[in-house]
């Protein structure tokens, strides 16, 4: 060891001199002589039974001729002893002896005695003396040389290869080989791909873009290629970006990156270096086994590789090991660019295989404010981008179809070369944008263009390629972290220390296997849910044809019947069908869909025309044919749009299998954390270099094995292991998790958007009651309301009517009604029912409770957001007339009216309703008297619905959920702001706000609105005045409300309004509700939320789908399949799975950073274990280090992740910040107490007389023989106050009961820790038992045992390696020692509890406070 601060047994604690000890054992060396007639009396021939004779070897056999010479002690390990030393011949080893006041560095008397004792006459030199006067003693006869060998040997020299040995031959022919293969090649590629280098730099400052190409259909069938781009014919390197539906990063967005292409040919030069790669790449392999069984002898005898001389095998393997660490990093950072290295580039329209190039743009949850932090993530930025490992690499083979059309699947798209624009993109089919032009393709397609057209889009069917459990498991092999951890392994398998390398192995395996199958599972349950196909009727040259989906091409034309699976996303051209969309937007009910009009209307596929749409995916409940007004039946069809991946369905599979990586403050910081401990490991070794002084092989392995265990293999399993245990607590409480990582972003929720209908309150809505209007005459004066009318049988007939007939509510087989559940709750109200057969003409018939009458609906708008209404026109039969109802928002049916039919109060009566909690709707209404049905077909929705006259209110009470206030209180007092996002009325939400708790009941309200002129202005709700805008200005900016406390609230316009002018920022966070808002508006509003801090969303999962997937958590309150409409879906429905989602995210959270913190406390103590190592260079036991990797380590970790949630939400969010203060505190100041009671624990050790000057001395012994160094006083200390830290640290992180359960209902992790606490105490404090001397304390050699302290095992002792022959320490001394261990745990806890936790730092935390995100609760 490294003497600092004392000087190895030289004074006892008083500071004497220590005095020589007597030393029992087999001290003397052997005798070497020329002839064994010169070997001492008793310890020559006759030293063997009869039969027998005294080997070469020094041991007696009735056979000697086997044994090598190399077995000869006198040649002292020599390679090439001297000539003179070759004919020698040990004597018989003598016994063991006690000497006097022994001193092990005293040459001479160690021989006299040993002369003395076995009467050896003369005065034998030690081997190596070659001098005839030296050799001969007196008397004797020429050659009759005599020599004391053994432990006198000298050292002997450094073995060398000759490099002429036929390994070495066959190595180096071996690497100049393959160096060879790599010039040459190197050299016939720069040569071959000359011409395109040459390209490249003529076109060095054009950049080519290339982009889906387009083909529109046009009403004959033709269909014209429109190029996105002119490009260059002869461009070396395609650039593409994708402007199709089908995206190329699977997140949905618009803001895709580009893809950059370049094509590759195979050449047979390129096939020989590619496997001469994966050869020597084997190779490394074989030959780093060849040494290791060299190790062991598995090959012959021990170190026959290495010239029999153990450290010139440390030193061979020494540079194999980092030359294959080398070649392999190298390969595995590369290795998805090194076959296409061997590969001649060319232009990727005539290559066999085109290499893609997509940069990964990672979504930031939340970041550092700290410029340490910033600064760091820079320096990894500017790295990954310098060996590119931002880019993801796949590589594709290119196929040709049947016309020898050229193209590639990436990411489940195919990608077509078009020769138009030289390159290649996902063929998209643009069938028109008009209502018109999509019935244009009513006829079908051709077999022919059919044909044509599933060669550029591909089959319609999303092939999901899911590796085997083999392929998957070797694929995660092939990562970095694996590829360090197995080759640190095979350091631990070649140096002796299988056992721990075995259980290491076996860990990292597991959780390897745990990766792999969860992955392989979850992509096969994407598998089933994308792939699926059936026979369905498809309209091929004027007839119909039973095909497979699979067959589906955009222009197609397919029957739709009830039970099938819809195969592609496609248009309605007849009939009326019900669809089940619960498996792709978490809707719960099923949705009526209709029929396009012939005219000359838009077509919004994810807008208005929703409801004309049918959605791969999904599935048709019910399909009937319509009679139309001539007599004509329309049969349920529909026209292909997308197919494969351009679908919606597509797109979400997509985001599935390819999703955007997402940074989250844990993960940067955590990758930070990772270089501070690589960083730390290099000075660790550093110290493991100077402290060992010995043999540098040694050291070098010493120290590799410490950096090894500092960066615990664990580490990336614990992180996880609390989201997985999270996980499964959400799923027991309805709550399904589809993405681990968001499960700790939960954790840091800072605001909850709510949609407001089925969420907050009840799905149903309940009828309230009416307001009619009445008419005495043309002035507006004149029109007023009648009173409140709170009996439905009490309205008006006319209003009756409209009630009955103004929707789009069906009725499915079971009696199931679907629709708007506004809507069916106004037709339930009516008591009617709906016709299973309707009359001719009509789309339904609708009969009175009584049966006296049916009303035929002839003509129906659906209701569309945009216009928040819906109309239909109904025939009467009593009369013939054709009466127009209009029905929605009371401020767009406005609009419609004849404004000489609006009474003056009609904007106060509707919110004052509003204010009450009421969903009120305005109805209006024609009578077109008897017109010709057939004339009405072609009315658009205004030349129906303008110029009504106002039938009046109707209106329901949507009530909250029991549970809504109770759980919105407990959100704001758990720091998290509630807003509102609903598409009802402002005044609605304010009231439902207040009911629900999200503002106080005596809050002033100012709401936004845009009035016709497009202005923006502010009311006073309560007081109903307008409010100056400098009020508002002064409220946002801080200054107190003239009546206290105020909220916003804004109606979509204005929400869009001050998107416009940019302002919207500055009021986001200041609003409570946004009312009247799009799908596409609340979108935008949860992502301007996610700007300022973490968001989460809760809604149906209807019209709010959008808003689901974009938020950072989004929970969708749906029993639908838990699938891919949102992170989490729970089937509760209760806004408390919103409180019990934080709860778990918060413990998650907090779970996942004991796991951290308990690892990398492992790291530090095991760090400080080695150093203590390295300085007296000695180790623990291998038992000890068994204990301490598979049990307490691997299970502690384990339990420490089963820690559970706290039972209420707390006041604060947990830390997510690695390098925050409170963990920093934390960890830095268990670091230090547990270094300070392991530094005072040796203090102790030295002031203690019994150890002093029985000090272990590792320059008696060999330390690369490290299992033989724990037989001391040092390594026992060492490893006892190090067991106690190990064990105690898992506790240490267990505390905290703001989100998680007390410490003392971790049952498991309490249970394990008196346990573990209980056998360390019994190992140090008990007498000499089987246990201790397993662990190699507190035992010793059993000679010893029973001469000094009369102790007789019965068990097996390997004898100690040390002088003393034993490691007990005094019964009183252990008690002291154990004293120190306990003050050491009770100062951890103490630290933990008062400064990291609790009073200090909530203290310092009010005095300081962080910079966080403030805003109103």
């Amino acid at each position: 060891s490294l003497s600092l601060l004392f000087v190895v047994n030289k004074y006892d604690a008083r500071g004497s001199l220590c005095p020589l000890r007597t030393r029992t054992g087999s001290l003397c060396p052997l005798v070497c002589v020329s002839d064994v007639s010169l070997c001492p009396r008793g310890y020559g021939a006759d030293s063997c039974p009869a039969g027998q004779t005294l080997c070469i070897d020094g041991t007696c056999s009735a056979e000697c001729g086997d044994i090598p010479a190399r077995k000869n002690p006198c040649g002292c390990s020599f390679q090439h002893p001297p000539s003179e030393a070759q004919s020698l011949v040990p004597c018989a080893a003598f016994p063991e002896v006690t000497i006097q006041h022994y001193n092990a560095k005293d040459t001479d008397q160690l021989i006299d005695f040993c002369s003395t004792q076995f009467n050896i006459s003369g005065t034998l030199p030690t081997w190596g003396q070659w001098t005839t006067a030296q050799n001969l003693p007196s008397g004797s006869a020429e050659g009759s040389r005599r020599f004391w060998a053994g432990n006198q040997c000298p050292k002997a020299p450094k073995y060398r290869y000759t490099y002429k040995e036929t390994m070495w031959v066959a190595v180096f022919a071996c690497a100049g080989a393959e160096a060879l293969i790599l010039l040459i090649w190197s050299m016939y590629k720069s040569v071959r791909e000359m011409p395109i280098r040459r390209l490249r730099h003529r076109d060095s400052g054009f950049t080519t873009t290339a982009a889906a190409a387009v083909a529109v259909v046009d009403d004959d069938g033709e269909k014209k290629v429109t190029k996105m781009d002119d490009l260059s014919d002869d461009v070396s390197s395609e650039k593409h970006s994708s402007g199709s539906k089908a995206s190329t990063t699977g997140d949905g967005s618009s803001d895709e990156p580009e893809l950059y292409i370049r094509g590759y040919k195979n050449d047979i030069l390129g096939w020989i270096g590619f496997i001469s790669v994966l050869l020597v790449s084997l190779g490394w392999f074989v030959w780093m086994g060849f040494w290791t069984g060299d190790y062991y002898g598995t090959l012959g005898e021990p170190y026959s590789l290495s010239l029999y001389n153990s450290g010139l095998l440390d030193e061979t393997l020494i540079p194999i090991w980092i030359f294959a660490m080398t070649w392999l990093v190298v390969c595995c950072t590369f290795q998805d660019r090194l076959r296409n290295y061997f590969r001649i580039e060319c232009l990727p329209s005539v290559g066999t295989y085109v290499q893609i190039e997509r940069e990964l743009k990672m979504l930031q949850m939340a970041s550092s404010t700290s410029r340490f932090v910033i600064f760091a993530k820079r320096v990894e930025v500017a790295f990954t981008k310098l060996i590119r490992a931002n880019v993801r690499v796949q590589t594709c083979r290119i196929e040709t179809t049947t016309s020898n059309l050229r193209y590639f699947n990436y990411m489940c798209t195919r990608y077509v070369f078009n020769e138009a624009t030289k390159q290649y993109g996902p063929y998209q089919f643009d069938m028109g944008s008009t209502h018109r032009q999509l019935n244009s393709h009513s006829t079908g397609l051709s077999s022919q263009e059919a044909s044509s057209r599933f060669e550029l889009v591909g089959p319609n069917f999303i092939s999901v390629d899911v590796p085997s459990y083999f392929v998957a498991f070797c694929l995660e092999m092939s990562q970095f972290f694996y590829l360090y951890q197995f080759m640190v392994m095979w350091l631990y398998y070649y140096w002796n220390y299988y056992i721990i390398g075995v259980i290491d192995t076996c860990i990292i395996l597991l959780s390897a296997i745990v990766k792999v199958v969860v992955r392989v599972r979850s992509e096969l349950r994407v598998k089933r849910m994308a792939e699926h196909s059936e026979l369905c009727r498809i309209l091929r040259d004027d007839k119909w044809q039973e095909l497979s989906t699979i067959d589906l091409v955009p222009g197609d034309v397919f029957q739709v019947i009830a039970g099938m699976h819809v195969p592609c996303d496609a248009v309605i051209l007849g009939g009326n069908i019900v669809v089940d969309e619960s498996s792709l937007t978490g809707e719960p009910l099923p949705i009526r869909k209709f029929p396009i009009h012939n005219d000359d209307g838009a077509h919004d596929q994810s807008g208005a025309g929703k409801i004309n749409t049918l959605f791969a995916g999904t599935s048709v409940s019910q399909a009937q044919p319509v009679n139309s007004a001539d007599g004509s039946v329309s049969e349920p069809i529909a026209l292909c749009l997308h197919t494969g991946t351009q679908t919606d369905k597509g797109q979400l599979v997509q985001q599935i299998l390819f999703p955007q990586p997402i940074s989250f403050i844990f993960n940067e910081q955590l990758r930070l954390v990772f270089g501070i401990l690589i960083i730390y490991a290099v000075i660790v070794f550093v110290l493991a270099m100077v402290f060992y002084q010995t043999q540098p092989s040694a050291s070098w392995f010493y120290a590799m094995f410490s950096c090894s265990q500092l960066i615990c293999p664990l580490l990336p399993a614990a992180l996880v292991m609390g989201q997985s245990v999270a996980a499964g607590r959400l799923k027991k409480k309805s709550i399904f998790c589809v993405d681990l990582p968001r499960i700790i972003m939960a954790g840091k929720v800072q605001m909850f958007c709510f949609d407001k209908t089925g969420t907050l309150t009840k799905e149903g809505l309940e009828f309230y009651g009416g307001l009619c209007a009445k008419s005495t005459g043309r002035d507006v004066k004149a029109w007023s309301f009648d009173p409140f009318i709170d009996s439905f049988d009490a309205l008006p007939q006319l209003m009756r009517t409209a009630a009955s007939t103004c929707h789009a509510v069906a009725e499915v087989e079971g009696g199931l009604m679907i629709g708007n559940p506004v809507d069916i709750e106004m037709f339930r109200t009516t008591k009617c029912t709906i016709s299973k057969t309707p009359s001719a003409g009509a789309l339904d018939t609708i009969v009175s409770p009584d049966g006296s009458l049916s009303l035929d609906i002839v003509k129906r708008f659906e209701f569309l957001h945009s216009r928040a209404s819906m109309s239909v026109a109904v025939r009467d039969p009593r009369d013939g007339h054709v009466h127009v109802f209009v029905k929605g928002s009371f401020e767009k049916v406005r609009e419609h009216l004849d404004t000489a039919t609006v009474p003056s109060d009609y904007l106060s009566a509707a919110n004052r309703m509003a204010k009450q909690g009421g969903y009120v709707l305005a109805v209006g209404h024609r009578d077109l008297g008897n017109i010709d049905e057939s004339a009405m077909q072609n009315w658009t929705r205004d030349d129906m619905e303008n110029d009504s006259e106002l039938v009046g209110f109707i209106v329901f009470k949507n009530m909250l959920k029991e549970d809504t206030h109770e759980a919105i209180a407990k959100l704001k007092g758990g720091d998290t702001r509630t807003v509102m996002i609903t598409g009802d009325t402002a005044l609605t939400g304010v009231f439902i706000a207040k009911g629900a708790g999200l503002m106080s009941n005596s809050a002033t309200v100012y709401l936004g609105d845009v009035d016709k002129a497009g202005n923006l202005y502010w009311t006073d709700v309560d007081r109903e005045e307008p409010v100056p805008q400098s009020d508002i200005d002064r409220v946002i900016a801080g200054a107190s409300a003239p009546n206290g406390d105020f909220e916003l609230a804004m109606t979509g316009k204005a929400f869009n309004r001050l998107a416009d002018l940019g302002l919207i920022r500055q009021y986001v966070l200041h609003t409570r509700v946004f009312a009247r808002m799009l799908p596409n508006d609340k979108v935008n509003c949860v992502q301007l939320h996610m700007e300022r801090g973490i968001t989460a969303m809760c809604g149906d999962g209807g019209n709010d789908c959008g808003a689901l997937r974009a938020a950072h958590v989004g929970l969708a309150l749906s029993d639908a399949e838990a699938s891919i409409v949102s992170p989490f879906s729970s089937s509760d429905r209760s806004i408390n799975s919103c409180v019990e989602l934080l709860i778990q995210g918060r413990s998650a959270l907090a779970t996942s950073f004991a796991g951290y913190l308990y690892l990398i406390l492992y790291g530090q103590t095991m760090t400080f274990l080695k150093i203590f190592s390295f300085y007296f260079s000695n180790t623990a036991s291998s038992n000890t280090w068994i204990w301490v990797d598979a049990f307490i380590n691997t299970i502690m970790s384990i339990c420490v992740a089963y820690s559970g949630p706290a039972s209420k939400l707390s006041k604060h969010r947990p830390t997510a910040r690695i390098l925050g203060p409170q963990v920093l505190a934390s960890a830095l100041g268990t670091v230090a107490i547990n270094f300070t009671f392991l530094a005072s624990a040796f203090a102790w050790l030295y002031s203690k007389d019994w150890f002093r000057c029985n000090e272990f001395d590792s320059s008696t012994t060999d330390i690369a023989k490290w299992w033989l160094l724990a037989d001391n006083y040092e390594a026992m200390v060492l490893a006892i106050v190090c067991l106690f830290q190990f064990v105690n640290n898992a506790m240490v992180v267990n505390f905290g009961y703001l989100f998680r359960r007390r410490w003392y209902h971790n049952y498991a992790l309490v249970f394990l820790w008196a346990v573990y606490v209980s056998i360390i105490s019994t190992v140090l404090l008990a007498r000499t038992n089987w246990l201790g001397c397993r662990f190699r304390m507190n035992c010793g050699s059993k000679g010893v045992l029973a001469d000094e302290f009369g102790i007789h095992p019965k068990f097996h002792i390997e004898d100690y390696n040390n002088i003393i022959g034993h490691n007990i320490i005094p019964t009183a001394d252990r008690y002291e020692l154990w004293g120190i261990c306990i003050g050491n745990m009770c100062a951890t806890v103490l630290w933990q509890l008062v400064f990291a936790l609790y009073p200090v730092h909530s203290a310092l935390r009010k005095k300081r406070p962080l910079r966080r995100l403030k805003v109103k609760l």
